[in-house]
């Protein structure tokens, strides 16, 4: 009898572990990125805008030798199109003007006030220095994919609406065109909501999972959660994860049913609408992406320091004080030095 009842046991236990969900692949994350691009043609990297850590990461990523040589492209949500030529010539070595140069960050259609993180501005510098020790026909290609706008000519929000509209799918073109069609490979570092799985909304996964399904792997970044109970429950399973790390796949794999419980979310309840909760939450917490690039725990995430500019140059700020009303009716507020200290602040 015992001999039954113990063999009962091994089989029930046999079929827990087969039924159990597999645990995700956890690797450097730079060579996870490399892995990925191995069967797609397009890595897409979901950035929470001015997080320290992610910012570091791209210029590791892209000093990689195997970036210039297995990729090459990469396409840029803090530039406008229309100053193309302008970076073309800049990350070729070419001198340019700082105030032309500007341009590039300065005169994008959908950034409030204008793009400030030095982090995003200084990948540029990053991408001159590494084109710097390659041959012309091996350097790494920047495509800048705001619409193309001109300032000047913009003179009430209905005429700014319009190319408003097309943040998502201008790039979507540019990558069509140049990307695809050209059967090349792209890195694309554009803020998580454009990578994001949203009902009605035709963003930048939207247009590509359409027209060219399995193109795109997408990454979210890890950031943690507002609850201090399900911050406490999950971390304490990933200590060992190394830094940075990709973690994937997310779907089918234990990962899912740990990263997230009804409740769970990257903000607090109070920040979103009840409706919206658990999708924001699933998009928040990676769980709607192909894998997580693990930078650290929540508590250690920090905020990269901002482009002085906008208060140090007088005519600068004007202009785009000129902009915020446009676009908002209310004047430039903030983006002073007290909100850009010397010591890292916490990123939430």
């Amino acid at each position: 009898m015992k001999r039954i009842v113990l063999a009962a046991a091994v089989a029930a236990g046999l079929m827990s572990s087969a039924t159990a969900a597999p645990p995700p692949k956890v690797v450097n994350a730079v060579d996870g990125i490399f892995a990925a691009f191995d069967s797609h043609p397009l890595v897409g990297l979901g950035e929470w805008h001015n997080l320290a850590q992610e910012l570091a990461f791209y210029p590791a990523l892209l000093r990689d030798p195997r970036f210039a040589a297995q990729v090459g492209n990469v396409v840029l949500e803090v530039g406008d199109a229309a100053q193309q030529g302008v970076i073309d010539r800049y990350v070729a070595g070419d001198d340019v003007p700082y105030t032309e140069l500007r341009k590039v960050w300065s005169d994008t259609v959908g950034w409030f006030p204008t793009v400030e993180m030095m982090g995003s501005i200084n990948l540029y510098a990053e991408i001159r220095q590494i084109n710097a020790a390659l041959p012309p026909e091996r350097r790494i290609k920047v495509w800048l994919g705001e619409p193309p706008i001109d300032w000047a000519q913009i003179k009430d929000k209905a005429e700014w609406e319009v190319l408003e509209k097309q943040r998502d799918s201008h790039p979507v073109e540019l990558i069509e065109r140049e990307i695809l069609a050209k059967g090349k490979k792209a890195l694309m570092i554009y803020g998580v909501g454009h990578f994001g799985i949203y009902p009605g909304y035709d963003n930048i996964r939207a247009l590509l999972d359409k027209n060219h399904p399995g193109a795109l792997f997408t990454v979210s970044p890890y950031v943690g959660y507002g609850q201090k109970d399900c911050a406490a429950r999950f971390e304490r399973h990933i200590r060992k994860w190394p830094v940075p790390a990709l973690v994937s796949p997310i779907r089918g794999t234990a990962l899912e049913k740990d990263i997230f419980r009804k409740g769970c979310n990257a903000f607090a309840q109070a920040d979103i609408p009840d409706a919206a909760f658990e999708m924001s939450g699933r998009n928040n917490l990676g769980l709607t992406s192909d894998a997580l690039l693990y930078l650290g725990p929540r508590a250690g995430l920090l905020k990269g320091p901002a482009d002085p500019d906008i208060y140090l140059d007088g005519a600068y700020r004007a202009e785009m004080d000129r902009r915020m009303v446009l676009r908002t009716g209310q004047h430039l507020t903030g983006s002073g030095p007290a909100g850009n200290p010397a010591v890292p602040k916490p990123f939430f």
